[in-house]
């Protein structure tokens, strides 16, 4: 196989096919994406080499022919995506283009074909879906429970006693609550993604905001000691309601993941600024998973209590980063979970949205 320059170079893998569907070409690319050396690869079926899949499971090459007569006219297929069964017996899926050379009758005499690894793009495809899907769940629980107390109580006041209804309208407020969490979750991340995320600073006393989140969660945790032990630390420059949030995440991904024991939010000083840190006493982090645990979607078990939209620790990723501070797992073991982040003291430390975040 005699090498192209041009083609080496294209990070795509690159296939060049002969009548019949021998590979005359393999890029570098091509190689890497199959297993196949392309000295090794040449003359043999394309199809021996690039088994791909359609979505049905057939393979391509014994449905297909590349050089089956069609209009003159067509230069090129449109791309599409195929499941490819790499020499090492992994799979991927790859979107396949390809480009068709005709002799002066206007027959296919040559093939090239491009294809380029869409794993990534599939699995934030199913990611979104999932999201999506998610989503919509998580807004018709409470809308559906906001809706069937609500049109209780219109239709039938006079029968419930002040305590019911009461209870009632707790159910309705924390619903509601819920609801605009969701969605202020969503707005976040797409703002954090277009670097887009405002923060209103000013000296926010940190230990104040965790003892009020304490407080106010502990009303639907009754079961469960939640606590905020701060030292003497200094106020930092921040937004206040950026701050709460990651605190709040932080603590309900806590409950939510260590289903028994107690919360501690705690603070201490340390260089130029304040660490807080978040403490369960749950059965710890499997170590596979503490690499993703602040990408985007990433929701580690399955089940009821580990249920959610998968982004509260991506968006405090993003708010602990614009605030130019870092955040981190510091401890994970059977004897629970340390999750950590970083706040400047000083007004220069801010460097803006996005910036200086690292895991």
């Amino acid at each position: 196989m005699s090498d192209t320059p041009v083609l080496a170079a294209i990070p795509d893998a690159v296939v060049v096919i002969e009548e019949g569907g021998a590979l005359s070409y393999l890029n570098p690319a091509a190689e890497r994406l199959s297993g196949w050396d392309a000295a090794e690869a040449g003359g043999r079926h394309y199809g021996e080499v690039f088994p791909l899949r359609d979505a049905a499971g057939f393979l391509v090459h014994e449905r297909y022919d590349p050089f089956a007569s069609r209009l003159s006219t067509v230069t090129r297929s449109p791309e599409r995506e195929y499941l490819l069964r790499r020499r090492d017996g992994s799979e991927v899926w790859v979107a396949v283009r390809s480009s068709f050379e005709r002799n002066e009758r206007g027959r296919v005499v040559r093939v090239v074909a491009a294809l380029r690894d869409i794993g990534r793009r599939r699995r934030l495809d199913r990611a979104k879906s999932d999201l999506i899907s998610t989503v919509s769940h998580e807004i018709r629980s409470p809308l559906t429970s906001v809706k069937g107390f609500t049109s209780t109580l219109l239709h039938r006041w006079e029968r419930f006693t002040d305590e019911q209804k009461q209870l009632m309208l707790r159910t309705i407020n924390a619903d509601a609550d819920r609801v605009t969490r969701l969605l202020t979750d969503l707005l976040d991340v797409s703002r954090l993604e277009a670097g887009r995320l405002e923060l209103k600073r000013q000296k926010v006393d940190v230990a104040a905001i965790a003892r009020n989140v304490v407080e106010r969660l502990q009303i639907d945790h009754d079961d469960r000691p939640l606590s905020a032990r701060f030292d003497a630390v200094p106020e930092v420059w921040a937004d206040p309601g950026k701050v709460e949030q990651v605190i709040v995440n932080l603590v309900e991904n806590a409950l939510k993941y260590a289903p028994r024991g107690g919360v501690v939010v705690s603070g201490t000083t340390e260089d130029d600024g304040i660490v807080v840190r978040v403490r369960d006493e749950g059965e710890g982090i499997d170590p596979r998973h503490v690499p993703h645990l602040f990408t985007k979607f990433y929701r580690r078990g399955h089940g009821e209590r580990t249920g959610g939209t998968g982004l509260g620790l991506y968006i405090c990723h993003g708010i602990v980063g614009a605030h130019g501070g870092r955040i981190w797992v510091e401890r994970s073991d059977a004897s629970g979970t340390v999750f950590a982040f970083t706040l400047p003291t000083g007004e220069g430390s801010w460097v803006g949205a996005g910036g200086g975040a690292s895991t």
